[in-house]
């Protein structure tokens, strides 16, 4: 009679030859080799204690390291997941007014489902008054305020500058203010620009909501804090970062960008596409949480690629860092008293002061970068990504001065897409400041008073600092 341990050994000596490393049924066995079952069961868990074999629910036995991994079988959208995530996106402001939404077959390709499924969603978001049809074209149904005035208004709030004009330091709050004109327009509203500098917040009877941005205060939360005192539908564009813990409860719809993990993912996805593995993350600035988050979704997306990813970093802030500190140099104030200037230009020296301040400080952040490009460069890395814009226009700056040719031999690419950016036709993460107006308009008009935080995407415009990795 065969003993466990006899049998053992002989299926052990036929473990090699099976079959993409599965073993029959303990029944199989059986009949193969004449024992019973009880032996069989007895004889695979001897398997199991030398770790020859292994085994699954409902997936058999296996050679050890063989055995498959299951496989998540995603459950279909049906059309109610589709609505839902349309109006999502309308909500968010995904969808511009003044054209319409792709064509079924479009749709269709996009969500990955039959065209009448898109067209059962369409006929949904009709009834649910959520878009307007003609003929085969869809648009967006502009909700109608609950506030019946005449020439409706938006009141926006901001920072006031030196002159006492709205403070735009950054190309991207000069795109959102401008964006928001343009949504409003064509939203048939009007927006009041007013700076706030502290104070209760007093609008006109015909302003049917607020806009705020909780740019350049010391207090962030000052602002919001007066915005919700008003019985008024109420959005705030702000670092998602500053938000305290009672900002839930306060009746404002919050927008962020620029704080998202996924922006981090996007640019390096191009990247990664582009066949290069071996990526460098520069930020002097990495004490910022809008650096730390754009790290971590490109570590993440390097990650499923098998790519690596050096950082190069100081634990700075911002730029503003050593941009404020340039205004009371006290050498410069020394060497270039004001009078000094406005003898040699014939009139004020104030636009030649700025001009002066801003390069010191920009040339500190250019010392303070050196270091991490030289550590860049001898790393090997074949793709740099900086923070921001700031970063990366240095990188490629350094990068010229020493004849060393982008993209040919080095990628450069950075965040922010701003106006600089554009003229050094670099590769640049932008931020939608079109989907941000549309949404705080939206839910202006929606009249909706309920707290919520959006966080907006973006996409990665192509310029020439990227190129596919060079074969030497």
């Amino acid at each position: 009679m065969t003993t466990a341990n006899d049998l053992s050994n002989t299926i052990a000596k036929e473990l090699p030859k099976l079959h993409m490393g599965k073993l029959p049924t303990v029944r199989n066995l059986a009949a193969k080799y004449g024992a019973s079952t009880r032996t069989v069961q007895q004889a695979l868990d001897i398997l199991r204690e030398r770790k020859l074999v292994e085994s699954r629910p409902r997936s058999g036995l296996w050679r050890v390291g063989e055995i498959p991994t299951p496989v998540k079988i995603e459950s279909r959208l049906n059309a109610d997941d589709f609505f839902a995530q349309l109006k999502r996106g309308i909500e968010d402001g995904i969808y511009p007014w003044d054209s319409p939404l792709p064509l079924i077959k479009e749709l269709s390709t996009e969500w990955n489902c039959h065209t009448q499924t898109v067209s059962k969603v369409l006929d949904m978001a009709v009834q649910a008054k959520l878009l307007l049809r003609h003929g085969r074209f869809h648009f967006l149904a502009l909700p109608k305020s609950s506030r019946k005035v005449s020439s409706p208004t938006i009141l926006c709030l901001g920072a006031g500058a030196p002159d006492g004009h709205f403070r735009m330091d950054s190309d991207r709050e000069s795109d959102f203010w401008r964006e928001l004109g343009v949504q409003a327009s064509l939203a048939g509203l009007s927006l009041v620009r007013s700076v706030w500098n502290g104070g209760s917040i007093r609008p006109e009877t015909n302003t049917l909501g607020v806009i705020a941005t909780s740019w350049h205060y010391q207090d962030p939360m000052a602002i919001c804090k007066e915005v919700s005192k008003l019985k008024l539908p109420a959005c705030v564009w702000f670092d998602e970062h500053n938000l305290d813990t009672n900002s839930i409860n306060s009746r404002i719809h919050f927008h962020d960008q620029g704080h998202s993990a996924e922006n981090g993912s996007l640019l390096t996805r191009h990247l990664l596409e582009l066949g290069h593995k071996h990526l460098a993350f520069i930020s002097p600035w990495h004490a910022n949480p809008w650096s730390q988050k754009r790290l971590k979704g490109i570590e993440e997306e390097a990650k499923k690629c098998g790519a690596r990813v050096e950082i190069f970093s100081l634990n700075g802030d911002s730029e503003w860092d050593r941009l404020m500190p340039a205004e009371t140099d006290p050498l410069l104030v020394k060497k270039f008293p004001a009078a000094t200037i406005a003898n040699i230009i014939e009139g004020s020296s104030e636009r030649v002061r700025n001009f002066m301040i801003a390069e010191l400080g920009w040339n500190r952040i250019r010392k303070d970068m050196a270091p991490l490009l030289k550590q860049a460069f001898a790393s090997g890395a074949t793709a740099w990504i900086g923070a921001n814009d700031v970063c990366a226009l240095n990188a490629l700056n350094w990068l010229g001065e020493r004849k060393i040719p982008v993209p040919k031999c080095i990628s450069v690419a950075g965040f922010d897409d701003t106006l600089e950016a554009l003229r050094s036709n670099l590769t640049s993460f932008r931020f939608s400041c079109a989907s941000v107006a549309r949404a705080m308009i939206y839910q202006i008009l929606t009249s909706s008073r309920t707290s919520s935080l959006t966080r907006h995407k973006g996409m990665v415009v192509v310029r020439g600092t990227t190129a596919g990795v060079s074969r030497k």
